[in-house]
């Protein structure tokens, strides 16, 4: 038993140190992509699976915020710019 108490006593105090050590604030960034469809809700469609890519890739776990969209419709197709804040 005293084993265990120690092992958890370690644990503890290396929690402690590692939350310790990571800033208050995490890492944030805005990010942008653009998406194209023939709709405007499939190019949000595709302008959000482009943001999700980009935090992906580079390596921000969650979104924080809503998206912004600015949207152009042209004679074929309409064009969707997103924007969103990314946090590590």
């Amino acid at each position: 038993m005293n084993r265990i108490a120690r092992l958890a006593a370690l644990m503890l105090a290396a929690g402690t140190i590692a939350a310790a050590t990571t800033p208050a604030g995490a890492a944030c960034k805005q990010i942008g992509a653009v998406g194209t469809g023939v709709t405007t809700d499939l190019a949000k469609f595709m302008a959000d699976a482009a943001l999700k890519n980009i935090r992906e890739a580079q390596g921000f776990s969650k979104a924080s915020g809503s998206t912004t969209y600015k949207c152009e419709t042209g004679m074929i197709a309409t064009d969707c710019h997103a924007r969103q804040k990314a946090c590590q």
